[in-house]
């Protein structure tokens, strides 16, 4: 199984230090903000550097392309409302709802034959177009959105739940660390059953070797370097 130079999904670009900086920073802000300045501080600090870690991702060629307004325009009226508001109930809970209401789109990306799995795992690994068309594919991928969508509503009643029992400075803590643990074993859970089920499609290698093959593409880009050029193109 060769890469598929027709596939029109673009090469990811490989996360930086500034990602892992960008996904944390605004926990702690917020963290040491709300316990020496109060919520407000601590909402306005976590929603500003939310913004910019949005908008360096765009710069750094991460393809967000028309969604990343729309991030960023979310995340302004929940920081706004969470503000005027002086709630964490309302800021936290904005959160919560958009995530349940993205397991819901995730379910239903299935049910209207557009699955959502699918067009990821094109995306970030170098998949065939017979591959891609493959029943076994569309079978597989189908399931995996139908069981991620129900572990992130199962969390999402989990989040519900710790919001009305535990302080802000904990809810924060505790839901880190639960949804890092959960987002893992689902990852890990995922992996072993899309390998099993896809290597009954002829030809498929195997997700390891496709994801190595992928890492040493010249073709994996990185901030601000352009892959090389070939005789061929």
């Amino acid at each position: 199984m060769s890469d598929d130079p027709t596939s029109p999904y673009r090469t990811p670009v490989a996360p930086t230090r500034a990602d892992v900086v960008d996904q944390y920073m605004p926990i702690a802000l917020f963290l040491v903000l709300n316990s020496v300045g109060g919520l407000v501080w601590a909402i306005g600090a976590m929603t500003l550097w939310a913004v910019k870690a949005q908008v360096s991702r765009y710069r750094r060629g991460l393809p967000l392309g028309r969604v990343m307004p729309i991030i960023v325009v979310y995340l302004l009226i929940r920081g706004t409302l969470g503000i005027i508001y002086d709630s964490e109930e309302v800021y936290f809970g904005i959160g919560i709802g958009a995530k349940g209401l993205a397991a819901l789109a995730l379910a239903g990306s299935v049910a209207i034959g557009r699955n959502v799995t699918g067009y990821a795992l094109s995306f970030l690994l170098p998949l065939d177009r017979d591959t891609r068309s493959h029943p076994e594919f569309r079978s597989a991928t189908n399931r995996v959105s139908i069981g991620v969508a129900l572990v992130v509503l199962m969390s999402v009643g989990f989040d519900t739940w710790l919001l009305q029992n535990a302080s802000i400075n904990k809810f924060v803590l505790i839901r880190l660390g639960v949804n890092w643990g959960l987002s893992l074993l689902t990852l890990v859970v995922i992996g072993v059953f899309l390998d099993r089920r896809l290597r009954r499609i002829p030809g498929f290698p195997g997700l390891m070797t496709l994801l190595e093959r992928r890492l040493a593409s010249p073709g994996m880009k990185r901030p601000g370097v352009s892959p090389p050029q070939t005789d061929d193109e």
